[in-house]
């Protein structure tokens, strides 16, 4: 059991580190749990690679607008839900004892549009597009790292919960049958979930790929952040 349970840790190793070259890791976003549709200006790079500002629905939205998202982020997101569905943002990824939490991983590719309104809630926001795996999880010990896949592999005997796989603004035939079906939390389906986030962004440049940009994630200075989500039991 014990042989079984240090191949898989090395198989995410092997896909973390596929996942993670030439990537911006980061906290300082706050990922939307339901990314929203983006329908406002944006920096558009040219096919002849100039720059102009652009309204999105004066753009195409195949593969030619990723140049316009030129920035690649790793972004790790940790919410505390509480009894009545409420999610608390957390800013430290290491976990209470008995407590349940919804981390989403973000891979992405955006761009970073500031606000100029002082009256806004956030300072900034990432647009774009990406793939994200999504885990809800309940905790029987303190101290758990809940900021790496590889940590809740290594921890999987004192937790319990899903995970999922959600594609933000990329479409395809292809593509949505890449998408894995939520499943129990384990080292088996964190692996096989990091695959399935490798596979899609290998397809993102297809030329069939619908790229559909997507506020993905925001910044604020008040990060005492509460969010309502749809209540989901874990047993």
């Amino acid at each position: 059991m014990k042989t079984k349970f240090n191949f898989f840790l090395m198989i995410l190793f092997g896909y973390a580190n596929l996942l993670c070259q030439n990537l911006v890791f980061t906290t300082d976003y706050i990922a939307l749990t339901t990314p929203i549709q983006y329908d406002g200006e944006l920096y558009y790079t040219t096919p002849d690679k100039k720059m102009s500002i652009k309204h999105i629905n004066e753009v195409v939205h195949d593969k030619s607008i990723l140049n316009s998202f030129s920035n690649l982020v790793s972004n790790v997101t940790v919410y505390e839900m509480k009894a009545d569905g409420d999610l608390t943002f957390v800013g430290v990824g290491i976990s209470g004892k008995n407590s349940t939490y919804q981390v989403i991983y973000d891979f992405s590719q955006t761009q970073t549009l500031l606000s100029s309104d002082p009256t806004n809630n956030y300072n900034s926001l990432l647009v774009g597009v990406g793939v994200r795996m999504v885990a809800k999880i309940k905790t029987r010990k303190a101290g758990i790292n809940l900021s790496s896949p590889i940590g809740l592999a290594a921890n999987i005997e004192n937790i319990e919960g899903s995970l999922e796989v959600r594609v933000s603004g990329i479409g395809s035939q292809k593509i949505n049958g890449l998408i894995p079906t939520t499943s129990d939390l384990s080292p088996s389906s964190i692996s096989n979930g990091l695959q399935a986030i490798s596979t899609i962004k290998s397809h993102i440049y297809d030329d069939e790929t619908i790229i559909s940009p997507q506020i993905l994630a925001y910044s604020k200075n008040d990060k005492n952040i509460t969010e309502k989500s749809t209540k989901q039991k874990i047993k």
